[in-house]
């Protein structure tokens, strides 16, 4: 099987500006009674929990153990806040879940620093969660930000889950994302729809796109499926 790994924040969808601050300022002052954002931290492409291990430790707050209500409250929030001013779904992308959502030899997962719960509520505000849910549990598929706080590990447990000759395609808009790919040795396609540049992003793969618009798309499809 070969497995397309995708990121959602400024690879699939661009949240509103604003909105990830300030769903995590009612999760850190709801669950840990403390005034702070994410933003306080260099955050992208980081993992949830590595972000609010960071964000308290900022704040002169050290925890071992998150507990699941921030997860979940961040996410509650932060589909509250999409029902009103939704996502933005980036150029080609629905074409590009759509081609590879109908070749029976890939496999679509997640992988991302969200969790479950605020994955969930960007994706439906796109409606794209359809997209990496089984359609048995309607669970969705992946490896999330609640799981670990190094961004890398991630990657560690999608192999854990999968066959010896199966391949992986990560697909991904930040630095963080290109260098764990090549950490791991997988194929990447990266877009510089997000804070990376084109340029910067070349310097580890030449699967550069500037977005997946113009019909783009359908050359990473190509590309993915000859990998």
């Amino acid at each position: 099987m070969k497995f397309v790994l995708v990121d959602i924040d400024e690879t699939m969808i661009s949240v509103p500006k604003g909105i990830n601050a300030a769903s995590s300022a009612v999760m850190f002052e709801r669950v840990f009674g403390v005034s702070a954002h994410e933003e306080l931290i260099d955050n992208v492409g980081k993992t949830e929990q590595g972000i609010i291990k960071e964000v308290l430790h900022k704040v002169g707050v050290e925890i071992i153990t998150i507990p699941q209500k921030a997860y979940k409250v961040w996410g509650e929030v932060t589909d509250q806040m999409l029902k009103t001013n939704p996502v933005r779904i980036l150029p080609g992308m629905l074409e590009f879940l759509d081609a590879l959502k109908n070749n029976k030899e890939i496999c679509l997962t997640l992988l991302t620093g969200n969790s479950p719960w605020r994955a969930e509520a960007k994706l439906q505000s796109a409606h794209f969660d359809s997209y990496f849910k089984d359609p048995d549990t309607k669970v969705l598929s992946g490896v999330f930000g609640d799981m670990t706080a190094k961004r890398d590990e991630l990657f560690d447990l999608i192999k854990q889950k999968a066959q010896p000759n199966d391949t992986f395609v990560i697909v991904d808009d930040s630095l963080i994302g290109a260098k764990m790919a090549k950490k791991h040795g997988a194929h990447m396609i990266m877009v510089a729809t997000g804070k990376a540049t084109g340029e910067e992003l070349r310097a580890y793969t030449p699967n550069v796109f500037p977005d997946f618009g113009e019909e783009r798309w359908k050359s990473a499809v190509s590309l993915i499926e000859r990998l």
